[in-house]
Formats: structure tokens, C-alpha cells, sequence
């Protein structure tokens, strides 16, 4: 009897180790706004969620650059469907916020910034 159980556990437990579990890391949301040069929200698991951009720092809103790389990000996404990955094992930052790497159109968006004209001072790429 003990045999029997024994192999139906191992039976299981294979089973469970050959059906590999597939995490979702990339999905399309609608903007609802930007908030600066690297933080905008979408609406998220059924609720309004900030998302910041992986990999990139723009000066905040009150520093100099702020509204400029903003406006940047503003032009480039407010509004529109974009698709999220997340390359991070967390997806989130002490501060709540998604943590992903923003395509639209197939472009991504870090890219598109990291080659942004001079007038978007501050802005850097965070390794």
C-alpha cells in the first residue's frame, strides 16, 4: 500500500513539474496620463496604476528639464495603447509603481528618449 502511494505522489509530482507555469510579462493599456518624464499611469489589474520606465531617470517636474522631458514623454504615449514587459524579477518599486520596459507601435519608448534632443536636459539612462 505504501508502494502504491508512494508512486502515485511521484506520479503527481511529475505531472506537476512537466506542466511549466507561464507568467503573463507583456500586455498592452491605454495611457490615462503622464505624470513626468518617466512616470505615467494606466489602468491596471481594474484600477488606475503608475508605471515607471525601466532603466531610465528625467529630473522631476520642478527641476530644470522636468516639464520638457514630460512633454516628451506626453507627446509620445498620452492617450495610447502601449505595451508593457517586465524585465525585472519584481515588478515594482518601493513606491508602488510598475517597474517595465514601454513599447508603442513596436518602438520602444526608452530608446526613443534616450536619443531626445538636448532640450530634455537631464534625462539619463540608469544602468
Amino acid at each position: 500500500m505504501q508502494r502504491i502511494t508512494a508512486a502515485l505522489i511521484l506520479a503527481a509530482l511529475a505531472v506537476s513539474c512537466a506542466a511549466p507555469t507561464r507568467e503573463i510579462t507583456a500586455r498592452r493599456f491605454h495611457v490615462l496620463r503622464v505624470i513626468d518624464g518617466d512616470t505615467f499611469v494606466v489602468h491596471y489589474d481594474g484600477e488606475p496604476t503608475s508605471v515607471r520606465l525601466f532603466g531610465f531617470d528625467a529630473p522631476e517636474l520642478a527641476d530644470p528639464g522636468g516639464p520638457a522631458a514630460a512633454e516628451r514623454l506626453r507627446k509620445l504615449i498620452d492617450g495610447r495603447q502601449v505595451r508593457l514587459v517586465f524585465p525585472a524579477r519584481r515588478k515594482r518599486d518601493s513606491f508602488g509603481r510598475l517597474l517595465a520596459r514601454v513599447y508603442a507601435d513596436d518602438v520602444e519608448i526608452g530608446s526613443l528618449l534616450d536619443s531626445a534632443s538636448p532640450a530634455i536636459a537631464g534625462l539619463e539612462c540608469v544602468p
